[in-house]
């Protein structure tokens, strides 16, 4: 399990954890844990990677399960799911089509 340093006072599962003290964490790291070891580092990246999309969006929960634990590719990130709703469906306007 990836080994963090806590920056700042914090709640990590549910417990309180003082600044300075090191933690084992699986879960995906945030700005109040500083990686110690190579494991840490890694998650922490992919963190930083997976900042930079709508943490909101479909894709993005779903990768967040994906049991191979591989990154999103590209394609992933643009091509919208066949099942989801047309962008204007989204903000509840009717199509002109049909």
């Amino acid at each position: 399990m990836a080994r963090y340093r806590i920056t700042q006072n914090s709640f990590i599962n549910g417990h309180f954890v003082a600044a300075g003290e090191d933690v084992d964490y699986a879960g995906i790291p945030g700005f109040n844990l500083d990686p110690l070891d190579d494991e840490a580092r890694a998650a922490k990246e992919k963190a930083g990677l997976l900042a930079q999309r709508d943490v909101n969006s479909r894709e993005f929960q779903e990768d967040l399960t994906r049991p191979d634990g591989a990154a999103p590719q590209q394609e992933d990130l643009l091509a919208p799911k066949a099942d989801e709703p047309a962008v204007d469906e989204k903000a509840g306007k009717k199509s002109s089509k049909g």
